[in-house]
């Protein structure tokens, strides 16, 4: 048994290297284990490297739809009702023969119509016209503040309006720039509010001005006349 051994080993040596040798003369890959375990790690840092930029770039798309919806602009708008509504207040102001509103047109309007003095020689008929015109200029001055009161008031319903859209636009914004413009929109309708309480204050008292300072003049005048009228007193003479 044990010379038929030793027969045995050299062949099953020799039929190993011919095994050998003929895989290596067919190109057979001989499998590397260390090698595999490097190319895996290799294979998924650089997935790994991947899914970085990948979610990189899914970030960047968000950012730059945000932007985009932050530079959104609302649609219309309520300035043109706005504009629409205060040219009616200033056409309304300018409405009439009252005094204009303006620095020049009042001061000039004083000098002829509200005088400081009085001439002696001013006759009854000139008194009366100029009674006549002064009192024609306070009826218009409250006529214009009526007119406008009336005008203000007819806004209330579509000032109510307004605010209602404003509301429901700053409501359903979905950006940035659509908050600010609906912020802005109800700041502009409580400054239209503000400058027709501001005109409505103007006319009123101006028209009250215009009623006093009549009343003032009335006053002079009939001092003025009663005075022309009494002269200095020495008019009558006793006799001896």
């Amino acid at each position: 048994m044990r010379r038929h051994d030793r027969r045995l080993i050299p062949a099953a040596t020799i039929a190993l290297v011919a095994c050998v040798s003929s895989a290596q003369g067919q190109g057979l890959t001989v499998f590397d284990p260390l090698n595999y375990g490097q190319n895996l790690l290799t294979a998924a840092r650089v997935l790994e490297n991947l899914q970085n930029q990948v979610r990189m770039l899914q970030g960047q798309a968000q950012q730059l739809l945000r932007m985009d919806q932050n530079l959104r602009p609302l649609s219309g708008g309520i300035g043109g009702d706005l504009q629409s509504t205060l040219a009616q207040l200033r056409a309304r102001i300018g409405e009439g023969d009252a005094i204009a509103l303006k620095v020049r047109e009042t001061d000039a309007a004083f000098q002829r119509l509200y005088p400081k003095t009085f001439s002696d020689t001013v006759t009854s008929d000139e008194m009366v016209q100029a009674a006549r015109t002064r009192w024609e200029e306070a009826h218009a001055g409250f006529r214009r503040a009526a007119l406008l009161q009336g005008q203000v008031t007819e806004t209330i319903d579509g000032d109510g309006r307004l605010l209602g859209t404003v509301l429901q636009r700053s409501q359903s914004a979905v950006g940035a720039l659509q908050v600010a413009q609906a912020g802005n929109e109800l700041a502009a309708l409580g400054i239209k509010q503000t400058l027709q309480l501001q005109a409505l204050l103007a006319v009123q008292h101006r028209a009250d001005t215009a009623d006093r300072l009549r009343s003032v003049i009335a006053e002079e005048e009939a001092r003025a006349r009663f005075k022309s009228f009494v002269g200095n007193g020495r008019a009558y003479t006793r006799g001896p």
